[in-house]
């Protein structure tokens, strides 16, 4: 049996919530800012008076990456949408019917790829556009919050 080439699963673990989560513990986010030295900072101080923040933090990673997983799924369920009729017409007319029938099989394939593979960047284009939208809202927010930070020297 071959391996199916449409098969994102192996793709698709890059985006599993559960690995996503681990990048954006607290422990995991701030050991880069512990020097070799002792630190002037209790920098675990401030995870734990932050805990809560981190905890939705983390619960809200999780929820992106799994949009963006549902995301991916949807991407492939048009996919398989599309292709599935003209799959099982192919594989009737290949059994049943001549070479002209056979190459507009083929040709109703490549067309139903085509408009799968269309429809799908779209999914991902509006997937990035909502990002871009979101992380546009917060520029500002943080560009106040370091502003708010360097006043209080």
């Amino acid at each position: 049996m071959t391996k199916n080439p449409f098969d994102m699963s192996e793709m698709f673990k890059a985006f599993d919530p559960a690995e996503m989560q681990k990048m954006f513990q607290p422990q995991n986010m701030f050991a880069m800012f512990q020097p070799q030295q002792q630190s002037m900072f209790d920098l675990d101080g401030i995870v734990k008076a932050n805990k809560r923040n981190f905890e939705a933090l983390q619960k809200a990673n999780k929820s992106a990456a799994e949009a963006y997983k549902d995301m991916l799924d949807k991407q492939m369920e048009v996919f398989g949408q599309m292709t599935k009729t003209v799959r099982e017409q192919y594989q009737w007319a290949e059994d049943n019917a001549g070479p002209d029938t056979l190459k507009a099989k083929q040709t109703a394939m490549n067309d139903a790829v085509e408009e799968a593979l269309t429809m799908m960047k779209k999914l991902a284009d509006a997937t990035r556009e909502a990002n871009e939208q979101a992380y546009e809202q917060v520029k500002g927010q943080v560009s106040e919050a370091v502003e708010e930070i360097k006043k209080k020297k």
